[in-house]
């Protein structure tokens, strides 16, 4: 079967692109021929722009002088932000399966893009979230493609416990057209099942379809060789940066971070330029990892590494929602406990954790084979 998937997949962000190729792994994986629809819009592109012209002055000559020289500095300050960007294209068009370019829905609509496939589904990520998407947007509802074909959702996620009423009424005109609906947090489905007549399924992440061996066969092995405490900050929370001191500090570990410029007294390196294949190696070759990022816990669970979550303060629901489930929430936390002397980070029982995820896992798989029957 043909399969186009309709997530979000141009963010240079580790658990996007590794979510997106998951998924379409998965499907090849079960016979099938699976592409992404390459939809890369100014909404999310723009977060990620690396360097944007500026109109300084009224005569353009001025400004094309003047930006060349922001760009010289810009290429010269700015190396390890250049090369992860580097990565990451080559990763979105020639690691992943994906289409030609759609700019816009009309372009999507226009051009037919739903048109050569058997089956659409809309992929996992916040695809649903409006706030990461700048408005909820028809494309990664399918709205585009006016055919009867099949078409589904897999771990879709709203990633927030509310909804406005307009979004209530976009949604429930919208998932009208879905076969069949799958959410990846239960708080989605409490959400969405008053909004519908199809019965809604809670999914894992696209990331546990697969086995350890297929991102095994796809990372980069570490090049740090000394034991470390890694930390991967998503945007501004400095719950991360004093835990991972405390760390650092508790375990005698020194510090691998995602950003550009020294952050921690005891650092050992850091992997602002990394790509998802070295995101992958850098997190097995952890001691410890402390993390804000729902994707880095899932793959510090994947290769069994001793962790601390903080929650994501926008949108928590979902690390909370795959600990609970994995019973890891004595790994999440909030602030620094009050007496640090006394805590103790126990590694998880991870046969206990597999024989829980496991059940899960499978039910999962079985869901989407079930969805793949013609």
């Amino acid at each position: 079967m043909k399969i186009g998937i309709m997530t979000i997949n141009s963010a240079y962000n580790y658990g996007c692109v590794l979510q997106a190729w998951s998924l379409q792994r998965y499907l090849e994986k079960q016979g099938h021929e699976a592409s992404i629809i390459n939809y890369r819009i100014p909404e999310i592109d723009n977060t990620y722009r690396l360097f944007v012209e500026r109109e300084r002055f009224a005569n353009s000559g001025l400004n094309r002088f003047y930006n060349g020289l922001r760009r010289i500095k810009f290429n010269l300050t700015q190396k390890p932000r250049i090369k992860k960007a580097q990565k990451f294209e080559h990763f979105i068009n020639e690691t992943m399966n994906t289409t030609k370019v759609y700019g816009s829905f009309q372009e999507l609509e226009e051009q037919e893009a739903g048109a050569p496939y058997d089956m659409l589904i809309t992929g996992s990520d916040q695809v649903w979230n409006g706030s990461v998407t700048k408005g909820l947007k028809p494309a990664y509802f399918l709205e585009f493609d006016h055919s009867d074909k099949k078409k589904i959702s897999y771990a879709a996620s709203i990633g927030k416990t509310e909804l406005t009423n307009a979004e209530r009424e976009f949604f429930g005109k919208c998932l009208k057209k879905y076969d069949t609906i799958a959410v990846r947090e239960q708080s989605a489905k409490k959400l969405l099942s008053p909004l519908v007549k199809q019965k809604i399924t809670v999914v894992v992440d696209p990331t546990m379809l697969l086995e350890r061996s297929d991102f095994d066969a796809l990372k980069k092995p570490s090049r740090f060789k000394k034991p470390y405490l890694l930390v991967h900050i998503i945007g501004k929370d400095r719950n991360v940066r004093n835990i991972a001191m405390m760390m650092s500090e508790k375990l005698g570990l020194p510090i691998v971070q995602n950003r550009m410029k020294k952050q921690y007294p005891k650092e050992l390196g850091r992997f602002a330029d990394a790509g998802p294949e070295e995101f992958l190696g850098l997190i097995e070759g952890a001691s410890f990892v402390v993390t804000n990022s729902f994707h880095a816990t899932l793959f510090a669970i994947l290769y069994e590494r001793n962790f601390i979550t903080i929650p994501h303060k926008t949108y928590p629901e979902r690390m909370l929602y795959l600990l609970g489930q994995a019973g890891l929430e004595d790994h999440l936390m909030e602030g620094l406990p009050e007496n640090v002397e006394e805590f103790t980070m126990q590694m998880p029982d991870y046969a206990k954790v597999r024989e829980q995820l496991t059940v899960r896992q499978e039910a999962s798989r079985e869901f989407l084979k079930n969805c793949l029957k013609e």
